[in-house]
């Protein structure tokens, strides 16, 4: 067949055709979209995770459920775009999405706030999360407003700004705040730790070179044993305080801080301090510093600062104690370590004391029988230290 001058074969033609009229078939799913938009986030590729997360967005074929996903990680890359704005209004519109579930809530929450709860905890809290903004900002800030009472004044108590950066996934909620706080477990004058976080499990990546902030280092800390649980926390250079109160808010917890001392509980326990509040001791400062501790091994570190024998109950909860006191007398410190695991002490008359020597039990307040003691009336023990 003679070729016209200037004219293509018919198969070259068919394949241009099918070629240019490809795009609808051969575009991306949403599955591949969101993918690539991950994909160029953790590349630092902003602009091009932005176009990815857009598209998805925009797109009316895109399922809901990854529709709220690509909402929330497009405003995630528009904050750091700065882009404050957009990003805020981004955020929104994904907490109103109808595709919105606890997946989602979950990753907006780490991205917002930092931290979520343990998922036996969230499973019931998140439906119950709003999103609101701080007024009076130069720029548009929105937060998680978990739901319960807020604890008050956190940021003013403990005006630590520095930042800070974790990645940590379901660990221990007590040891990460008594970490928080202490910097890994560190005394105020700065020697090195005795026993790393890293060494519990889930802190492996604990930053070995996380230094708590000046507003902390002084402080002593005693945690109540009702804070249990896990807690995730993925921040990124966010204020000290500000993750802080998100750890605590978003667990139901509360603080306590006077005198040097920073009590943490839950809301419902923070009155257990009340029980020694005002009272004034007659012993030895002392220094001690303990993580998830054996209870029955820190009640043998208080032995010979009074005359009487201990006779902690056998079935007392045995895990796990979580302090750090400098310079605060010994009855102060075993008074508190009491309080923080509702525990009573009382005089009974043991069979193997001697005649008219009392021994002081120790037990749950609900197990208390007997004359309660008061540790501030305690004498202290002659020529005798803990």
């Amino acid at each position: 067949m003679k070729k016209m001058p200037g004219t293509l074969p018919s198969v070259l033609l068919a394949a241009i055709a099918v070629t240019s009229g490809a795009p609808s078939a051969m575009a991306a799913t949403p599955s591949e979209l969101m993918t690539k938009g991950k994909l160029a986030a953790d590349l630092g590729d902003q602009l091009g995770a932005e176009q990815a997360f857009s598209k998805l967005a925009a797109d009316a074929a895109t399922p809901e459920s990854a529709r709220a996903e690509a909402l929330v990680r497009l405003a995630v890359v528009q904050r750091a775009l700065g882009k404050a704005q957009a990003s805020a209004g981004t955020f929104q519109k994904a907490m109103q999405s109808p595709g919105r579930d606890a997946q989602v809530t979950r990753l907006m929450t780490l991205a917002l706030a930092g931290v979520v709860p343990d998922r036996a905890r969230w499973a019931s809290e998140w439906p119950k999360l709003r999103l609101a903004t701080r007024s009076g900002s130069p720029a548009p800030h929105p937060f998680i407003v978990w739901p319960g009472p807020r604890p008050e004044g956190v940021r003013e108590k403990i005006p630590a700004r520095d930042p800070v950066t974790f990645d940590l996934e379901d660990v221990s909620l007590a040891s990460f705040l008594f970490s928080m706080i202490t910097g890994g477990n560190r005394m105020p004058d700065g020697s090195p730790p005795r026993h790393s976080p890293r060494q519990l499990p889930g802190f492996e990546n604990w930053p070995a070179s996380y230094v708590s902030p000046k507003a902390t280092q002084a402080l002593d800390v005693v945690i109540h044993a009702g804070v249990q649980g896990q807690v995730t926390v993925r921040a990124s250079n966010m204020a000290w305080n500000e993750l802080f109160e998100n750890v605590l808010a978003s667990n139901g917890l509360g603080i306590v801080l006077e005198k040097n001392l920073i009590f943490i509980a839950r809301a419902d326990d923070l009155g257990a301090i009340e029980r020694i509040r005002g009272r004034t001791y007659d012993s030895w400062p002392i220094d001690l510093l303990l993580s998830h501790a054996n209870l029955f091994d820190v009640l043998s570190l208080f032995k010979g600062i009074t005359d009487h024998p201990f006779a902690p109950d056998a079935s007392l909860q045995v895990c796990c104690v979580n302090l750090r006191f400098t310079k605060r007398l010994a009855f102060e410190c075993l008074d508190l370590m009491l309080v923080a695991h509702d525990l009573a002490i009382t005089r009974v008359e043991p069979p193997d004391s001697k005649p008219g020597m009392a021994a002081l039990r120790i037990s749950r307040l609900a197990d208390a029988r007997g004359e309660p003691v008061d540790l501030s009336t305690l004498p202290r023990t002659p020529n005798a230290k803990p």
